[in-house]
């Protein structure tokens, strides 16, 4: 490793522990502005319409986003600002497609939904749907600074700049208008991520990271989307995964049993924010030898996995500790949710340790082995779910989350031992 690339490393350490902290006090300070603004069973909403919309801005991009890192580190080390270029024109076209798809399908399941076109009437993803496209930009985008291993310029205008720009514009808001609704939380949103898009592309023009498009001769389209399509698909199932907890208890349990649980899971989410945040640190090193240097991109995964080990340990045990003042803050309505919580803990913790192993596999073209896995343990969740919520209710679905992010650790780690082995 390059005497710049250790320096990098340095340097994205201290980085890591501000985007962390400042990124989720951040986030838990927007989510508590919402919980104290809205009712229970429209914070429930939001978080509805909120899983389904990020659920959606990854399918659009059909993994370019995820394989970004390794595909681009090299070119923009060697200024090759055309294969950039041409990588994203590539997968861009695909997300404004199938983007519209998207929000013509949801509008129209809507519209049959409550035959009416009063907004009211609707639940707020058929209008947060709208974010869809600007989300894919936005994550794309980021990742090509990441591949630049520009960390702050990709990293903390998401993770800092749009729950705080969020949390002031929805504080402010409230002071201006008699109830706060849904449709004015979705539209700040909207707005913050606009601008945000639009510093990115200014910030990637500014670095020279833009060129004019032209067709490359470096880039081969199908084998890109056979390594990226695994990869989105393990993505989505992750995420799906995650959430699917929030859209069962909105099917079968009461309203506000899916606010309860989106305060919880809120502040779980610091878990695999952590192991992302560290995931984008070592990625570009890793993508940048990983076809011509295979042994020194081995030797930083290992140095990944050691560093994801211990971060994760240390907080899981703080959340663990402070959890119940956590969501005291909330609200007291809200400490219902802590034993959801502590199960949340758990369950992402457990996961979070191998999701290094999980990145690793799909770079060396093993992502359907991932699909399937995931695969696995949302028919895991779906199953302890109908079993678990009339029983427990919010603390149910998080130990079907819990139980099926343990079946899939551990089905992960058998197939590193196996293709280690081969």
């Amino acid at each position: 490793m390059t005497t710049s690339h250790a320096q990098y490393l340095s340097h994205g350490a201290l980085f890591l522990v501000i985007s962390i902290v400042l990124g989720y006090g951040a986030d838990y300070a927007f989510n508590l502005t919402l919980s104290q603004h809205l009712s229970v069973a429209a914070y429930g909403d939001y978080k509805v319409a909120y899983s389904f919309t990020t659920l959606a801005s990854v399918l659009v991009l059909l993994g370019g986003d995820r394989l970004a890192p390794r595909i681009l580190a090299r070119p923009i080390s060697e200024q090759q600002t055309q294969t950039v270029m041409a990588y994203l024109v590539f997968y861009l076209k695909y997300a404004a497609m199938i983007s519209c798809l998207v929000i013509a399908l949801t509008w129209g399941a809507s519209f049959l939904y409550v035959v009416s076109f009063d907004k009211a009437d609707h639940h707020a993803l058929a209008i947060m749907v709208i974010a869809v496209p600007l989300i894919a930009v936005g994550a794309i985008l980021s990742r090509v600074l990441q591949s630049a291993k520009q960390l702050a310029a990709a990293n903390l205008p998401w993770r800092l700049a749009l729950p705080l720009g969020k949390t002031l514009l929805v504080l402010a808001a409230a002071q201006f208008v008699v109830t706060l609704s849904l449709i004015h939380v979705i539209a700040i949103g909207i707005l913050v991520v606009s601008v945000i898009v639009l510093w990115q592309l200014f910030y990637l023009n500014k670095h020279h990271l833009l060129a004019r498009y032209a067709p490359s001769k470096t880039l081969d389209n199908k084998q890109l989307l056979q390594l990226s399509i695994p990869m989105m698909l393990a993505m989505l199932v992750t995420m799906l995964l995650n959430q699917a907890d929030i859209f069962m208890l909105e099917l079968i349990s009461h309203e506000h049993h899916v606010g309860h649980f989106g305060a919880a899971n809120t502040l779980a989410h610091l878990i695999p924010v952590t192991q992302v945040t560290i995931a984008s640190l070592f990625m570009p090193l890793i993508g940048h030898y990983f076809d011509k240097q295979p042994e020194e991109a081995k030797a930083l995964f290992h140095k990944a996995q050691r560093v994801t080990v211990l971060c994760i340990v240390t907080v899981v045990i703080a959340l663990m500790l402070f959890a119940k003042p956590l969501l005291t803050l909330f609200g007291t309505e809200y400490q219902h949710a802590e034993s959801a919580l502590l199960w949340l803990i758990a369950g992402y913790g457990i996961w979070a340790l191998v999701a290094p192993s999980v990145t690793w596999q799909q770079y060396q073209g093993k992502g359907q082995q991932i699909v399937w896995i995931g695969l696995l343990a949302i028919v895991v969740d779906i199953g302890a779910n109908l079993v678990l919520i009339p029983r427990y209710d919010v603390a149910g679905a998080a130990m079907a989350t819990a139980l099926a992010l343990s079946i899939a650790a551990i089905a992960v780690v058998l197939l590193n031992r196996s293709n280690t082995s081969q």
